[in-house]
């Protein structure tokens, strides 16, 4: 049987002393130079292991500070009414409480999205995309996409209801037709806009939504995994 890279030795025995308690959630690990003289390693298997711990979800890196044990974010729970195939009134209260200040606007405009642009039943591949970002608190956490019929370029959106509510305002009440769950690494621009870093993995949940059973909107959200969970209630 093949010996285990040394990299992945010192990251077993460092996730064991974080999985037992033996690290501290917001305690500060030793620097590569302290880990390598440790252990007896060069520098760079040093930080190898250190990567292996930040894929693995238990530190993370401040910028200017060090490595960190992550802290165990308390998980948004997303709930769906499997009859209505959408949030019960309820539910939709107590997230408002959990997504401060609602979705805040990233960006607006056409976009060349052949997929999406496909689920619409649109020819030439062009999409009205609007981009928007939730928070709770200071952190962010779901970054969503919204892709209409160019024709809804116009739409008015109220950010605290979301876009969403804003087309039911504008009366395009909405059932949806498909939902898809799926997880990738994040992206460059997942990155950026959720605080995340490379390697990490973001909960894609995918869907179409259908205006008296017409395509109306492709909706893409991207979220943290740490700290979104989608739920499904069958009572």
């Amino acid at each position: 049987m093949p010996r285990q890279a040394r990299y992945r030795e010192i990251a077993h025995v460092l996730g064991r002393s974080i999985e037992s308690g033996e690290l501290a959630p917001g305690e500060r690990l030793p620097t590569e130079d302290a880990l390598a003289e440790r252990y007896g390693v060069h520098r760079l298997t040093a930080r190898q292991a250190m990567v292996e711990l930040r894929k693995a979800g238990l530190v993370e890196t401040r910028q200017g500070l060090g490595s960190f044990v992550r802290r165990a974010p308390r998980r948004i729970e997303v709930s769906v009414d499997p009859e209505t195939r959408r949030h019960r009134p309820s539910d939709i209260a107590g997230m408002a409480g959990l997504f401060t200040g609602g979705e805040r606007l990233v960006e607006r405009g056409e976009v060349a999205h052949p997929a999406a642009a496909g689920h619409l039943r649109l020819p030439g591949g062009i999409v009205h995309e609007i981009t928007t970002l939730l928070r709770n608190g200071e952190r962010p956490c779901v970054l969503s996409r919204y892709r209409l019929a160019p024709e809804l370029a116009g739409l008015r959106l109220d950010p605290k209801a979301g876009v969403l509510a804003s087309l039911e305002a504008a009366g395009h009440a909405y059932r949806y037709a498909w939902r898809a769950i799926s997880a990738e690494p994040a992206d460059l621009h997942d990155q950026s806009m959720l605080e995340m870093q490379a390697g990490e993995a973001v909960v894609v949940r995918e869907g179409l939504l259908t205006h008296d059973g017409q395509p109306l909107c492709h909706v893409e959200r991207r979220c943290r995994g740490d700290m979104i969970s989608f739920v499904t209630r069958y009572d």
